[in-house]
Formats: structure tokens, sequence, C-alpha cells
């Protein structure tokens, strides 16, 4: 077994919205590696990198926190993590582009920026129908996926700086995209005042996040990792855009993307839609800024592991053979936090070629492509990317996979 470096951290005493202090813990999934940190056979005798994955709650404006942040250039600045791999959110990005014109009345030449802009996909969705595309993000490794696709990149994180810097050289923005990335961002307050600077008067700032409600409805604790610093409600946004003169005027709920997303359209002066009023008054009703929901959400979580761990321990009792599907970070905080490995499972089938050949944080599955599950004896498949779950299965079948799968 590696050993384990663990790190101290600087634990967060005050809520990144509001600046509240006395954060309540409610969720503690012990010391983790770091969930996108894929090793090379070379690195498994190594020390890995571990930190606190502790969920707290701000009782004042609601949102639900991590306590400990790691340094973004460990997260950030070489990611393996595509957005373009799954046809479903391919599919997403098409439609996110259709509507977020339609939402902003841009037309051909007006400009859009998106944040943490990954492969380039989702702005090569908005340059086909003629706007001018512009990303950012951190990701050095993948500028050249962007620029395959025409699509121009800073390589920085966003802030109030690199927006005016924006608003200098190029002047101010008609559509900001942001998708499920200001969970990852530790300053929110300059995040979003970036993005008041950069956005057309009339322009529209679109982001999405994971949802908490879902999150919690369907005890999906393996959304919890490093790299989500902040788990959002509805209202703590509002309380957040509000304070730079942003107004949250409507929202959408896609169930089937990350195992629950909402979509928020904001901009300046405008009056929130009746479907706003109503997710809103949803929210108060699941009593997002109390303990007792969370509580019980942590309660069914540990049941959940024992179900998992008992479920993969019966069917390599039963002489099967058990590989994972989808070597992504939810799955690497699952395997994590139930405590199994390469011994168990020695194998996780991913989509994505960047990732085949190097190994998962902490345990330390081989990572492969679809092709050497067509050729494998596998007999049962633990489906980590379950938020794909229609998608994987299918290909499987499509394979001649005819074995079992265990989903969490």
């Amino acid at each position: 077994m590696t050993p384990l470096k663990t790190v101290n951290q600087p634990t967060l005493e005050r809520c990144r919205i509001c600046g509240h202090g006395g954060l309540v813990p409610y969720l503690d999934l012990g010391v983790t590696p770091l969930a996108n940190s894929y090793l090379t056979k070379d690195d498994l005798g190594k020390s890995e990198y571990r930190v606190p994955l502790v969920l707290a709650l701000c009782e004042s404006c609601g949102l639900s926190q991590l306590t400990e942040v790691v340094e973004p250039d460990l997260m950030f600045r070489n990611y393996l993590y595509v957005s373009s791999t799954s046809k479903t959110f391919r599919d997403h990005c098409d439609e996110l582009a259709a509507t977020a014109i339609l939402a902003s009345g841009a037309i051909p030449g007006d400009r859009i920026v998106d944040i943490a802009s990954n492969d380039g996909y989702l702005l090569s969705r908005f340059k086909e129908r003629g706007l001018i595309a512009l990303g950012v993000d951190p990701a050095r490794n993948l500028v050249a996926d962007s620029s395959a696709r025409g699509v121009e990149t800073i390589v920085d994180y966003w802030s109030v700086d690199v927006a005016l810097s924006i608003l200098q050289d190029r002047g101010s923005t008609r559509i900001i995209t942001a998708t499920n990335v200001l969970g990852h961002v530790e300053d929110l307050r300059d995040f979003v005042a970036g993005v008041r600077a950069a956005l057309h008067r009339d322009g529209v700032f679109v982001l999405e996040v994971p949802y908490l409600l879902d999150m919690i409805a369907d005890d999906e604790f393996d959304t919890i990792y490093h790299e989500h610093l902040s788990y959002f409600a509805i209202s703590p946004i509002v309380r957040l855009m509000a304070k730079y003169d942003l107004d949250v005027f409507d929202v959408q709920h896609f169930p089937e993307i990350h195992g629950g997303t909402i979509r928020l359209f904001v901009g300046r002066h405008r009056t929130p839609s009746v479907a706003m009023m109503i997710a809103m008054m949803r929210e108060e009703k699941f009593g997002y800024r109390g303990l007792d929901a969370y509580r019980k959400f942590a309660d069914r979580v540990r049941e959940k592991r024992d179900r998992l761990i008992r479920a993969v321990q019966v069917a390599l009792s039963s002489g099967k053979i058990v590989w994972a599907y989808g070597a992504s970070a939810k799955g690497n905080t699952l395997m994590n936090y139930l405590g199994l490995d390469a011994d168990s499972v020695p194998v996780v089938i991913d989509d994505n070629p960047k990732k085949w050949g190097l190994y998962t944080p902490g345990a330390h599955m081989r990572i492969a492509g679809p092709e050497e599950l067509a050729r494998s004896n596998v007999s049962s498949l633990l489906l980590l990317a379950w938020n794909f779950r229609d998608e994987i299965v299918r290909r499987c079948r499509d394979m001649g996979y005819d074995g079992t799968f265990i989903v969490p």
C-alpha cells in the first residue's frame, strides 16, 4: 500500500458568501487524496497528498462548504477532465448555447466569454452561431484542444483583473457562461465582481451548478471533493449576486445532468420569473438553513457506504471479477470513502484517452479504455460515473458485455 502524506490545510472559519462565523460540520468523508490527482505507474510507490474532506453549513445564508482549501494550482493547472467526452453533455452544450443566445438577445458578432472553458466545446457551439468566442481557463494542457476548435483561450483563473483586461482590450461581453465552476471558487466575491465588470449592461450571465437539494435528496455524497468548495441552493447565490447589483431572474432544472443541475440567468435590473419564486419557496420549505435535513443526509450516506461495500463483497465472494466504469472525480471520492482499492477492483474503464494508462488516487485502479472491457471476462461493473448511467449501460451492452452493474 502506498504511503499517504496528510497535509494540514488552513480551516475555513467564516462563510464564503456572508462572512458568518461558526460553520457547523455535518458530513466527514475522511482524509482523502485529491480526486483528480491521477498517478503514473512510477508514482504508485510515492506518498500521496491527502486533505480532510469535511462539509459544513452556514446557518446564516445556507451555503454548504468545505472547511479545507487546497492550493488551486495543485488541482487545475494540469486538468484531465474533458467536458466533451460525454454525448449527454455535448447535447446539453448545444441546448445551452441556443438558450443563452435567446435569453440575451445576442446577435452574430457579439462576444461570449466562457469561464473555465475546458476544451472549448461549449464555445464552439456559440462560434458556430456567429458569436465571437473567448475562453478563460487555467489548464494549460487543454489549450491545444480549444485551439483545434478555433477558440481563443486566456490561460488564467477568472478574476476582476482578468475581467478588466478583457473589458479594456475587447469591450463588454454580451454573454458570460460558467458551467460547473462556481463551486470551485474560493473567492466568490472577486469572481462575481469580475462578471459584473465585464458584462454588457444588457448582457446575461448564465451559470450552472450542481443543485444542493438534488445532492441531499439522492444521497450524492460522491459529488463532494476538494475541487468543489461550495454546494449551492439558489437562495445563497441570489444573496451573493445582490451584493454586486445583479439579479438572478430565472432558473431551469436539469435532473439528468451531473446528478441534478440548476441553470441560473443573471443580469441587471431584472424581475424574477415565476419559476424563480417557486424554486425559492421550495428551498424555504426544505429548510436549507437548518441542520436537520443535512444530518439525516449524513446518516443515509453512511448506510449507503455499508450497502455498497456489501454488494462488492458479495460479488467477489461468488467468484465474480469486478471492475469499475468511470475514472471520474466522483468515482474516486466514492472508492476512497468505501475503503476499496485495486486489490478488489483492479481496473476502471473510462472513455477519456487522456486518462488511459494512469492510476486512480488512493485506490490505485488502473485506467483502461472501453476496448479492454470488450476483451475481458469481467462479470460485474461498479458504475462510478452513475450520472451517465443510461449512456454507459447502452455502450457496454453494444460491446457485448452481459454482466451485472453495481449502481451507487
